[in-house]
């Protein structure tokens, strides 16, 4: 399968998990962590999924409960409710995911990295999910402990320099060095590192 992949934002929006088990707690959480207002379905809840700050309704899913959905996930591990499930957001054109069969899903998920305004996605389309896991993992390592803070230091910086440098060329090469200086370092950049990087790029 040739997977493109895309941001999606979800605060706020209404999305629809089948399901009460193991599975669905993972995927109830990670829309969650996304800002998602979640709904799940099933006729039992594991004691966890009982915790989550969710709409719980306790009854089997049905394929009209995806209407008004903007992301519906099959974790019940049924294979003829994935099915009602996928015909029903296909013909609704609301996006499906399907935690025990992936290959019937519009997208999947991805072992996610935040931090600060980093979201970073890591999926190997279904094959293995502890790998994704591991390259997020090791990724995260990667990153300075001040990596939040650097971010926050670029957006300044970007906002300053379209003001200050009409040239987009001039703006990109400053900030790629000041972003380049900061990561090697592993801290923003102090007012005066700042004002040579700019006297050295102009």
């Amino acid at each position: 399968m040739a997977w493109f992949p895309i941001m999606i934002e979800l605060e706020g929006r209404p999305c629809l998990v089948a399901g009460g088990g193991a599975a669905a707690l993972r995927k109830a959480s990670a829309l969650l962590d996304a800002g998602a207002d979640v709904t799940m379905i099933s006729p039992r809840f594991d004691d966890k999924a009982k915790i989550l700050p969710v709409r719980r309704i306790s009854r089997p899913v049905e394929p009209q409960d995806v209407q008004d959905m903007v992301l519906v996930v099959d974790a019940t591990g049924d294979a003829d409710a994935a099915c009602a499930l996928r015909q029903a957001c296909r013909k609704a054109r609301i996006l499906f995911n399907c935690a025990a069969y992936p290959e019937q899903g519009d997208v999947a998920f991805s072992a996610v990295l935040r931090r600060g305004d980093l979201v970073a996605g890591f999926a190997t389309t279904g094959t293995s999910p502890a790998a994704a896991a591991w390259l997020r993992d090791r990724t995260e390592e990667l990153l300075p402990e001040r990596f939040e803070e650097i971010l926050a230091q670029m957006e300044s910086l970007r906002v300053q320099a379209k003001e200050s440098m009409p040239h987009q060329h001039d703006r990109a090469r400053f900030l790629h060095t000041c972003l380049d200086e900061a990561l090697r370092r592993g801290r923003p950049l102090s007012d005066d590192e700042i004002s040579e990087i700019e006297r050295r790029e102009r």
